[in-house]
Order: structure tokens, then C-alpha cells, then sequence
């Protein structure tokens, strides 16, 4: 069946199965849930009603079913606990639990306590702890007498067997992993929520406990040393925002995740393959250093400037690698989600480390297609590399005040711009400290560093392919898609900045001074 038409029919006999149900239970609580499970049969079995005139023949069979089948059952095997749970609640000051804390350690029972389901523990701690009745209980929790003996008979037998078990705490309760989360898409969003991540360690380290398997709450609380109670509205937050799915009371990561052992496997694989296309690159671009030497005081800025261009040209010849080989960014998800339901995009996490402490390493940063100034006047190309952070500084909003400096018109510039310019170092006696290059002289550099871009263009490609297929492997199978794309969109990326570690650990490249700028150049129109 159609399932705008199923929908449409199931929603003018919503009150009609209702009805039904409370006609049979006779209580609006349990009607409530028979309402609900005769739902769930009608839309699961749907699928196999061809002929529409059918529908409401199906529906009255469906909801018969439902009430004599499973339903009666779940009735029957309730009924037998609550009449044991009566015998043993019927004198409330000498209770089950009573018996427990009496013959157990304290802590023990805590524990347990703090491993309980919401409905379970509050149930207990209101019953056993605050000394309600059964009555004030089902009040307070708005639920039927009748379902808080059930927890309560449930809560105490899951006590028991769990006092009696032996409950190792994981690693993560002791030594939280270092997690971070990023995002890219087609519609830029708040990015509050992710560096949240940064600074909370609890919300990566339940996603890292639920990646490889799903797992049920208690299994994510041992692992993580947290209480649920205090664990709850995180994994609700996350379950929300698509983070983490839960099907059948078990939670599983909704999001790719470099994991140690998967950055450690691919940063295994591309050592050797980085190292070869450094020796490739430098025995190439050493052949062009004597074109650079007029607009640098030294070798070693040359070298930055040509490397920096080779860097720019070939992130943009293999900017449609992406969706060529792995598809379009993915839609709807946890990125729509963060970003007010719209756009598509895809978000990751990565473990960085596992240590004390709160130290995030910090690779590239920066622009790679050029940001043009308001005016047209010409282009910023910028690259930001850990090694020469001081050097490479790029602030937001820079552009107009860069090319404005590199086109002579530093004078007529606003005195906060000229305060920036001055103390980043950009501008040095009103006069650009970084490369300027006329649209021809930008042109003949392109083709003259054809070779080296091409080296560059290959390296990108094959880290691309290699951390698409670990990621896609290393993830669980509902994800495995996404996983895929994410490793060849951020090894895109992380092939530079491999390369340009490598360059500098052979001493090709070395750290430039604060006040030069040898990755930061403008093209003037």
C-alpha cells in the first residue's frame, strides 16, 4: 500500500483503536500501550495489502490479533510476577531490598542502583529509599500500580544477579580518549555543537564505547565509569542529533570515527608512499628556484611560496575526485540536523589521543581556492602549516585588507586594518610582506610547476583511495558508505599536510621567521 495513503488511514482510526483497546482493558494507560502495539502490527504489515477496500477488515484482524495474541500473553506472564511481587511487598518494612543491604556491601548495592533504567531506578529509589507506597508511586510516575510492582519485582531480581557478578570498570573510566569532531557540508552551520565535543569529554567517549558494537546503557556506563543517571540525557542528546541509533535497547555510532587504530593503520600504509613523492617532488621543483629568487629574501621562502602554489593547484585538480568516486555528500542525517534540517554534509569524529590531559594536535588550517576581496581587486591564497604556525597566520576577514596591501593601497586603509596588518606582520613600512603576482605571472607559474603539481595530484589520489577503503572497513556496516567518503575527504587533506611533514623532517623546508610570510601570496586582477 501507498504509504501516504496508509498514513492518511491511520490517522482518521487512530480514536477508533484506541477505543477498542480501552473498551477491552478498561484502563486508559494500558490502553495506551495496546493502542500502540496494534500501530506498530498495522504499519509493519502493511506493506503486504494490495487491494485498498481491504484496509479495514485488515485493521479489526490486526488489532484482534494483537489484544489475544501477544498482548494477552504479556498479560498473563505480568500477572504471575505482580502475584509474587504481592506476597513479597505485602509487609513493606521488611522488604526484599531491605534483606539485600542487610546481607550485602552498601557500595555494591549503589552500584547496581546506578546501573538501573530510568523506569527501574525511579521506581526504586522512590519505593525502597523515599518510603512511597505503591500507590504514591504510580502518582508520582503516572503509571498503573500494577506496572510498579512489576519494576519494582523486575528492579530487584536485576539487583541481585548483579551484586552477585563481577563488574569490571573499562579503560575510558580512567583514561578518557582525547575526541574531537568536525564537519563539512553544503550550508555552513553553528559549529557550537562540535567544539562542545572539545571540550566535554563525555560525549565523545560514549560514541567511541558504542562504535565497533552496539551496546545497551549499562554496558556504555561500566565502560565509561559514569552513572547513568548522569549519562542519560547525554546519550539522549546524542540519540536526537543522530549521533548514536538505538535499536532493540542497544545503542551504535551514527558517525564515521577515526579510532587510533584506524589513523595508525593508514598513517602505517602512506609512510613509505609519502616518502617516495617527497623525493619525487624535490629532485623536480629544485629545477625552478632561481624564478623565485627575486621575490625572496632567502632559499627557504621560495621553497614555502613554490610549494604552497603546487599545494593550491592540486587540491583544485582533484577537488571532483570526491563525488566521481564515492557519490554526492550525503543528505538528511546528523549534519542537516545541526544545521536546521537543511543542506547536505556529513560529520566525523577522531580519537587524537589517550592521555591525561586536554591537548588537541592542530594540522593545516586554512584556504585553498583563494578568497577574492569585495571589491574584485584580486585573490588571497593562503595555507596555514603546524610547523610555521607563527609565520602562516591567516585571520578571518583578511582578504580585503591583504589585497588592498598588495595592490599599494595600504594608505587609504582603515587604521584598525592597518593595526592588524602591522601586528600579524603582514605589512612591513606600508608595503606588502608576503608574495603579490600579476594574473599572467600567476599563469606562467601554474605551467612551470606543471611536474611538481601533478606529483602533488597523485599523492592526493592515492591517500584519498587508501583512507577511503581502511575507514570503510574499520566502520560498522550501516555507515560503511559514509565512512568512505569522509576517509577520502579528510586524507584529501591530510596528504598535504603528510607531505609537507615530510619535507621538513628531510630539511628541504625550515621554519620561517615570525615576521615572512612564505604561504600566504595574492594574485591582482
Amino acid at each position: 500500500m501507498d504509504s501516504i495513503k496508509l498514513k492518511q488511514l491511520i490517522t482518521e482510526n487512530m480514536k477508533s483503536i484506541f477505543g477498542f483497546a480501552l473498551t477491552r482493558l478498561g484502563n486508559v494507560n494500558d490502553a495506551e500501550y495496546l493502542a500502540s502495539d496494534i500501530l506498530y502490527e498495522i504499519i509493519k504489515s502493511a506493506k503486504n495489502l494490495k487491494d485498498e477496500e481491504r484496509f479495514y477488515g485488515f485493521m479489526w484482524k490486526i488489532a484482534e490479533n494483537t489484544y489475544k495474541g501477544d498482548y494477552l500473553r504479556k498479560k498473563l506472564k505480568f500477572t504471575s510476577c505482580t502475584a509474587e511481587l504481592d506476597e513479597n511487598i505485602a509487609d513493606e518494612s521488611d522488604s526484599a531490598l531491605t534483606e539485600i543491604i542487610k546481607e550485602e556491601d552498601l557500595n555494591l548495592l549503589r552500584r547496581e542502583l546506578s546501573l538501573l533504567s530510568k523506569q527501574y531506578r525511579d521506581a526504586t529509589v522512590l519505593y525502597y529509599i523515599e518510603s512511597l507506597s505503591c500507590s504514591e508511586v504510580a502518582d508520582k510516575l503516572q503509571i498503573s500500580t500494577e506496572m510498579v510492582k512489576y519494576y519494582l519485582f523486575r528492579a530487584r531480581k536485576i539487583i541481585r544477579e548483579g551484586m552477585n557478578m563481577e563488574r569490571l570498570y573499562g579503560e575510558k573510566s580512567y583514561r578518557p580518549n582525547i575526541f574531537e569532531i568536525d564537519f563539512w557540508g553544503t550550508k555552513a552551520g553553528d559549529d557550537r555543537e562540535y567544539r562542545d565535543f572539545q571540550r566535554r569529554k563525555i560525549k565523545g567517549n560514549i560514541l567511541l564505547a558504542a562504535y565497533y558494537s552496539p551496546v545497551t546503557l549499562q554496558e556504555i556506563s561500566i565502560e565509561l565509569g559514569v552513572a547513568l543517571p548522569y549519562l542519560e540525557d547525554e546519550i539522549k542528546l546524542l540519540v536526537d542529533r543522530q549521533y548514536l541509533v538505538c535499536k532493540n535497547d542497544k545503542y551504535l555510532t551514527n558517525i564515521p570515527i577515526f579510532t587510533l587504530d584506524c589513523t595508525k593503520t593508514i598513517d602505517g600504509k602512506l609512510k613509505e608512499l609519502t616518502e617516495t613523492t617527497a623525493e619525487k617532488f624535490i629532485s623536480v621543483a629544485d629545477e625552478f628556484e632561481a624564478r623565485f629568487d627575486d621575490r625572496f629574501s632567502n632559499k627557504n621562502l621560495a621553497r614555502w611560496q613554490k610549494l604552497l602554489l603546487c599545494l593550491h593547484w592540486s587540491l583544485i585538480d582533484t577537488e571532483n575526485d570526491l563525488d566521481k568516486n564515492y557519490g554526492e555528500l550525503p543528505k538528511n542525517g546528523p549534519y542537516s540536523l545541526v544545521n536546521g534540517g537543511d543542506g547536505s554534509g556529513i560529520i566525523w569524529g577522531r580519537s587524537t589521543e589517550n592521555v591525561v590531559g586536554d591537548k588537541i594536535p592542530r594540522g593545516i588550517q586554512g584556504i585553498y581556492n583563494g578568497a577574492p576581496s569585495g571589491d574584485g581587486r584580486g585573490s588571497v591564497i593562503a595555507m596555514n602549516f603546524r610547523q610555521t604556525l607563527n609565520a602562516q597566520h591567516f585571520e578571518g576577514n583578511m582578504t580585503d585588507p591583504l589585497v588592498c596591501t598588495a595592490v599599494d593601497c595600504y594608505e587609504y586603509l582603515p587604521k584598525d586594518w592597518k593595526e592588524r596588518l602591522d601586528k600579524l606582520g603582514y605589512a612591513d613600512n606600508g608595503k606588502a610582506n608576503f608574495a603579490v603576482w600579476t594574473a599572467e605571472e600567476y599563469e606562467k607559474l601554474q605551467k612551470m610547476l606543471g611536474e611538481c603539481i601533478s606529483i602533488v595530484s597523485e599523492l592526493n589520489r592515492k591517500t584519498s583511495e587508501l583512507a577511503a577503503n581502511v575507514t570503510a572497513d574499520l566502520a560498522p556496516t550501516h555507515i560503511r558508505k559514509t565512512a568512505e567518503y569522509v576517509g577520502a575527504f579528510v586524507y584529501r587533506f591530510n596528504s598535504i599536510e603528510n607531505l609537507v611533514n615530510t619535507l621538513f623532517d628531510m630539511g628541504w623546508l625550515k621554519t620561517a621567521h615570525d615576521k615572512e610570510k612564505p604561504a600566504v601570496c595574492v594574485v591582482k586582477n
